[in-house]
């Protein structure tokens, strides 16, 4: 019995290990590869990493790299020898394309850091072809890994990721920063022109004029004003923005100014200050039935353009008008804000027109 319960663990341990490597997948990741310049010929650097694998259980290779932007992983197994040179076929595993792989060397020898040890010129016993079809071909050298090139490969990983994440930061807040202070100038504007009996001295609302803003933004969207024209308004974040490191600054956003300085967003802008002053026409009857307001056109009681004035005109005209009649209007807006309003009683003759009458002005 002893014996027989040996043997079976023994058979069992057999099968075990067998399936352990039927089932293996070798594997070896380089820290970056070598390509041709499309211009000059020239070796250059092709991307981060590039992976070579084999699978015992299927018998096939496998090649995944990034070029540019794009990602490729490759199935392949091999076909045979083709002018000195090993032949693999299969497909590229996210479009499911063709795909032709020949190297100088079997790609086996690739899974033991068999790769190049200088990037001056090509070994040329090192080179991976590699033709997608639709996608086109690349010559691919695989540099050998060690720790010297792996740490300056992650170095350079880590500063792309740097970038990417101050780059995603600056098309994430640039936009909000600017719309908000755009706003917020625009309701300074307005709250002076009303808290100063119709003048505004803090702006330049002359035709044309515009004030420059340097401002920043961080991520929790507070947005802070560092200097307008040539006042500055606070010198510690004027300091940082002079002197702080850039994680990010674009080469070109169109004109504007922007970059990511330890982690904040500075920017500059321009604010061109106006008042967007609306003049309204229209009547309002005021008879046993109380007061109808009309807009812009004939009265009708059924006309489509009755309306219900905004709150601060209809109670000024309501206090004011005491008799019953027509009246003409004429009033201005900023922002749904009254800012003046006049009528004049109008009679059944031309003779009959009064004089208006200024019931509301926010001017001195």
């Amino acid at each position: 019995m002893k014996r027989t319960l040996l043997f079976l663990m023994s058979v069992i341990m057999v099968l075990s290990a067998y399936a352990q490597k039927s089932t293996s997948v070798k594997a070896f990741e380089y820290p970056d590869y070598l390509c041709s310049n499309p211009y000059t010929g020239k070796p250059i650097y092709g991307g981060n990493t590039l992976e070579i694998s084999y699978s015992e259980k299927k018998n096939s290779y496998g090649i995944e790299f990034r070029y540019g932007y794009v990602k490729y992983s490759l199935s392949l197994s091999y076909k045979g020898m083709d002018d000195g040179r090993y032949v693999y076929t299969g497909f590229e595993i996210g479009n499911m394309t063709e795909a032709v792989v020949m190297s100088s060397t079997k790609l086996s020898r690739f899974l033991n850091n068999y790769g190049q040890v200088q990037n001056e010129t090509f070994e040329e016993d090192k080179l991976i072809e590699v033709h997608i079809s639709g996608s086109g071909s690349l010559s691919v050298y695989p540099i050998k890994d060690i720790p010297e090139r792996r740490k300056r490969i992650e170095e350079k990983v880590a500063k792309q990721d740097l970038e990417n994440a101050a780059r995603n930061k600056l098309e994430e807040l640039y936009p909000y920063a600017v719309a908000h202070l755009q706003d917020s100038l625009k309701q300074q504007v307005v709250k002076e022109f009303f808290d100063n009996d119709g003048e505004v001295k803090s702006f330049n609302l002359e035709p044309y004029s515009f004030h420059t803003y340097v401002a920043v933004i961080d991520t929790n969207k507070q947005v802070v004003v560092i200097q307008k024209d040539e006042a500055v308004l606070n010198d510690e974040l004027q300091n940082e923005q002079l002197h702080g490191k850039i994680d990010y600054k674009p080469s070109s956003m169109e004109g504007k100014t922007a970059k990511v300085i330890n982690g904040k967003v500075f920017f500059s802008m321009t604010f061109h200050p106006e008042l967007n002053i609306k003049e309204h026409r229209g009547k309002v009857i005021y008879d046993k039935h109380g007061f109808s307001y009309f807009e812009n056109a004939k009265v009708s009681y059924a006309a489509p353009n009755q309306f219900t004035p905004i709150e601060d005109m209809k109670k000024v005209i309501e206090a004011s008008i005491t008799k019953i009649g027509q009246y003409s209007l004429y009033w201005e807006t900023l922002d749904n804000r009254l800012v003046y309003l006049s009528y004049k009683r109008v009679g059944t003759g031309v003779l009959k027109v009064h004089e208006p009458v200024e019931v509301y002005s926010i001017y001195k």
